[in-house]
């Protein structure tokens, strides 16, 4: 049994992904990172002449500014929801970090003309890297290490990890890979294999939005609740059908509040409360959680702030639509959202 992991440069493969878009000659195109690993390893198994394989890990380092222009905002929670999307659909390992931009706007166009200012991205290199090796020292750790990157300063850690006798396959985008790494003949000995190039993959990298089968959890649902959609919600996320959809947005029209128009109960301060982070303000470190699955309480939503989170996640970690367990802080002010405390992922269900 052969084991791979993947080692991604996270910052590289987001800032590339407009490119494989563009070269996929597809309106629409989308690319389904999680068949990524499985698409690689088959290459390579293939390469190798072996038929079983496994996945051990997947790994990718990336970078999100910090400190932004609050007009940035929005772009920033992109990439923070990419990385979350990796992790919590398809179980990547994630190490993001920072770029302080201390206040400034994210594309030098914008910023003023004589502003000397260059964000510096710090610690994926070194990250990535150090897994690379870390893993290769351990014994059965891997076998196989397949590396999607495209920069020259990797070559040291890809002889290194050749070095202490595992094999390195390179994944890659055409225009966006260093010539060391690429080059047929492979003079600096980087890699075991022929490179692989991500465009060649696309038809099988392709998300397919096939049809499938999921339950409508309107209260207001008739019929069967299985219904046909092509949707696939986020992870805690409520799937309503198109039927149950368009009476809602009726009847919002129509002067109601769909069913948000029962009174709206708090809970009293000290209860405690599960949901799903509703909206952020990254410019503001705070946002909210709607309850549900808490009975009579659900529905409202509680405001939090990032210092309110308890178990060492980062407020820009905490991704939209993600379940979270908390404690109700103290009774509404007036006009407002009452605050949460003790905020906390909650642990997947094995």
């Amino acid at each position: 049994m052969i084991k791979f992991q993947l080692f991604i440069d996270g910052t590289w493969l987001y800032s590339n992904t407009p490119r494989l878009v563009d070269a996929s000659g597809e309106p629409g195109f989308a690319l389904d990172f999680g068949k990524l690993p499985r698409v690689l390893a088959d290459e390579v198994a293939r390469a190798m002449g072996h038929d079983e394989y496994t996945v051990v890990r997947t790994h990718l380092f990336g970078s999100y500014a910090d400190n932004v222009d609050p007009r940035d905002a929005e772009p920033v929670q992109r990439r923070l929801n990419f990385f979350s999307q990796l992790r919590q659909q398809h179980h990547y390992e994630i190490e993001a970090f920072p770029i302080n931009f201390r206040g400034k706007r994210l594309r030098k166009t914008d910023r003023e003309p004589n502003d000397p200012f260059e964000p510096k991205e710090k610690c994926v290199d070194i990250a990535l890297a150090t897994s690379m090796l870390f893993n290769a020292s351990m014994p059965n750790a891997y076998d196989v290490a397949i590396a999607v990157l495209g920069d020259q300063d990797f070559k040291p850690v890809l002889q290194s990890v050749r070095r202490l006798g595992k094999r390195v396959a390179i994944a890659s985008v055409q225009g966006a890979c260093a010539g060391e790494l690429s080059d047929p003949s492979d003079p600096a000995r980087v890699r075991d294999f022929d490179i692989l190039w991500l465009e060649e993959l696309l038809p099988r990298l392709a998300r397919r939005f096939e049809p499938h089968l999921l339950e409508c959890q309107s209260p207001h649902h008739t019929g069967e609740r299985s219904v046909t959609t092509t949707y696939y919600p986020k992870r805690g996320e409520k799937f309503y059908c198109e039927s149950c959809r368009g009476m809602f947005a009726r009847h919002r029209l129509e002067g109601g509040e769909g069913d948000e128009s029962r009174p709206v109960r708090w809970a009293p301060a000290g209860t405690a409360l599960g949901g799903a982070v509703s909206h952020k303000r990254m410019d503001k470190s705070y946002g909210f959680i709607r309850v549900e699955g808490c009975g009579e309480w659900d529905g409202p939503e509680y405001f939090f702030h990032d210092n309110d989170i308890s178990d060492g996640t980062s407020f820009a970690e905490l991704a939209e639509g993600e379940l979270v367990d908390f404690e109700v802080k103290a009774d509404p002010p007036a006009g407002k959202a009452p605050p949460a405390r003790l905020v906390r992922r909650r642990p997947a269900v094995a």
